[in-house]
């Protein structure tokens, strides 16, 4: 769910330079800016949108195309190359 769109805040080429992180701020927090240069409007500076899910869907169609993992072919790689026994790594170092 998306907040409601904001104006951009006005923002000079001058106070860029001079606070360049309360900028970096405030476009991490969603606030768009219109950068000027002697009054006129020289850029737009809007925040990347940034998904933190991906929809069930576009998921599932992901793994449709997705090769079957053969487990057992899996499981007999993984014994073939992982040591098998087990040691204590404080064998030997007196604790």
């Amino acid at each position: 769910m998306t907040g409601p769109k904001r104006p951009p805040t006005g923002v000079s080429v001058r106070q860029f330079v001079a606070d360049s992180g309360a900028v970096t701020r405030g476009l991490r927090q969603g606030r768009p800016y219109v950068l000027t240069l002697n009054g006129e409007p020289l850029a737009q500076m809007i925040p990347i949108r940034r998904r933190r899910s991906v929809p069930r869907d576009e998921a599932l169609a992901i793994f449709a195309t997705a090769p079957l993992l053969d487990a057992d072919g899996l499981r007999g790689d993984l014994d073939a190359t992982v040591a098998q026994e087990t040691r204590d790594p404080y064998e030997g170092t007196g604790l």
